[in-house]
């Protein structure tokens, strides 16, 4: 949602709530079961199409120095160890693999803190300054760490298509890595 949001010009506007409900109601924060009536409002999206890529930039961006390919799927597709219900299996060459889940904390679901996101990400390659292109399986994913990226400060872009219209374009090189240790443990 979030990346949706900042798409549409309101990202600066926009908050996540860390942890979700739990981490709301283990604050001791007030819920309600009752419903309001929701006043009608107007809206003016103003999009921010350049934080959207397509195959054509990041495979123009790959071997460009300052730019980073993220990929948030689990390890095991990274590598190639599983296709999922992708044609090929593997990554984009040159992707560093951030899983997803690897950015929040297992007990609270909350996010990890900046000192250890940043450790996640200098641990993958990126260097303060780049521009970062985050790509999972369909990009749902790649809004999390697209939203870590953005939290550090890095110029994020996702790709939106990610890894289910890269492995459709036969065109388009896959890399397997089967056998390798992730960079970052889920």
């Amino acid at each position: 949602m979030f990346f949706t949001l900042e798409y549409l010009g309101l990202g600066e506007r926009t908050s996540i709530l860390d942890g979700g409900l739990p981490a709301w109601r283990g604050g001791g924060n007030p819920v309600t079961s009752v419903l309001t009536e929701p006043k009608a409002g107007h809206f003016t999206p103003r999009p921010k199409t350049g934080i959207v890529v397509d195959a054509v930039w990041v495979n123009a961006n790959l071997n460009k120095p300052g730019v980073m390919i993220l990929d948030a799927r689990a390890s095991k597709f990274y590598t190639g160890a599983e296709a999922g219900s992708m044609p090929r299996a593997g990554h984009i060459p040159k992707a560093k693999n951030i899983p997803f889940s690897s950015v929040v904390e297992d007990s609270s679901n909350k996010f990890k803190s900046a000192a250890a996101l940043r450790e996640l990400f200098n641990a993958a390659g990126v260097k303060p300054g780049d521009s970062l292109a985050t790509y999972c399986h369909i990009g749902q994913q790649a809004s999390v760490l697209y939203f870590a990226a953005r939290y550090l400060g890095y110029e994020a872009h996702l790709y939106d298509g990610s890894f289910e219209d890269w492995s459709h374009r036969p065109e388009l090189p896959v890399e397997k890595s089967v056998g390798a240790a992730p960079l970052v443990k889920p």
